[in-house]
């Protein structure tokens, strides 16, 4: 399957909490066998959702897994509902206060706030938060330009709704949808960029934005998804963690196309998956702590994934889209990374 390059592996792995077997106990220095996980590190992953999304989730999981086999380290995750705030609370308190953690990995922008007031409890506990800016002195954020991802399959659900000679479940309506969990900034991001990508390739195009309220009821966005496809929409974009699992398979059951995100979704519905957003948050959590390992993970600051540095991206499902179309794309994608084109944000 050809991609537009970015931070490589999308192995998922799908689980209930585990126990990555590595080297028991803590360290005093966990950076000082540069990486070779000789001096018994040990993370806790708390997360604010549950394993099993096929995006989001089990992208981080996948990062923490493979740091665990590559790395040595010891990796306990630690799951949560979606909505269950005081749960994401608790357990990052819990693994705070034990002491029996060198790093402690977490992440989601709705966590932000509950680590910001935690990690201010234990200044010398080191943390690491995904999809966030650094909320602390003690905290190193990975954020990502998630608007970027989104102006790229923005552009190509333009395209497949506007060439329905070359993509037999579109209309040609000139009309797309997104589905998104809930209606708070981080999505509002992907919205803005998936419409101006939309706009680069059809001006006129209506883009039909909807929320399901959580991102963990596939039901509920499934009833949504086809109720934009009933009015018309040719492809929707989720963006909806666990809940837009049920937007692929409205794709799938309406005769239309859908667009996952944050992992190569492709396979799931293979005949009416053409791309995938990619936000590449495996990698970057295994980079970081790698980093950590190195004692090299800078605590206050924040580095961003974006198009530039393969942060974010797209993959392609080369059955559903011709070359000439991924061109297309990949010619849009070099005008980000050389500046022509500024994708907007909501951040």
């Amino acid at each position: 399957m050809r991609k537009s390059s970015w931070f490589g592996g999308t192995a998922l792995v799908v689980t209930a909490s585990l126990l990555l077997a590595g080297c028991a106990g803590g360290s005093d220095d966990p950076g000082a066998d540069g990486g070779s996980g000789g001096d018994e590190v040990t993370i806790s992953a708390p997360l604010s959702g549950q394993l099993g999304d096929q995006s989001f989730m089990d992208s981080a999981n996948e990062g923490l897994e493979r740091a665990a086999a590559d790395l040595g380290v010891t990796v306990s995750v630690i799951e949560a509902g979606a909505d269950d705030a005081p749960a994401w609370e608790r357990n990052l308190t819990e693994a705070s206060a034990s002491g029996e953690n060198d790093l402690i990995v977490t992440g989601g922008t709705v966590m932000a706030s509950t680590l910001e007031r935690v990690a201010a409890q234990f200044p010398d506990q080191q943390y690491l938060i995904f999809d966030s800016e650094s909320v602390g002195d003690n905290v190193t954020g990975i954020s990502y330009a998630q608007n970027e991802g989104a102006f790229l399959v923005g552009a190509l659900a333009a395209i497949i709704s506007t060439n329905p000679d070359s993509f037999p479940r579109s209309t040609g309506a000139n009309k797309i949808g997104l589905v998104g969990g809930m209606d708070i900034p981080v999505i509002r991001d992907f919205a803005v960029g998936y419409e101006q990508g939309a706009k680069a390739i059809s001006p006129d195009i209506t883009v039909d934005l909807r929320f399901v309220g959580d991102f963990e009821s596939a039901q509920g966005a499934y009833d949504i998804t086809t109720a934009i496809f009933n009015d018309g929409a040719d492809v929707v974009y989720q963006v909806a963690g666990a809940a837009g699992l049920g937007v692929l398979q409205a794709g799938e059951d309406s005769g239309r196309y859908a667009i996952g995100t944050d992992s190569d979704q492709n396979g799931i519905h293979p005949d009416s998956t053409p791309a995938s957003a990619i936000k590449s948050v495996g990698n970057t959590v295994y980079t970081g702590i790698q980093q950590f390992l190195d004692g090299e993970l800078e605590l206050g600051t924040t580095t961003v994934g974006n198009i530039s540095n393969d942060g974010v991206g797209i993959a392609f499902n080369d059955d559903l889209v011709p070359a000439e179309f991924q061109d297309q794309i990949d010619a849009l994608r070099q005008q980000v990374i050389d500046g022509d084109i500024t994708v907007d944000s909501a951040l």
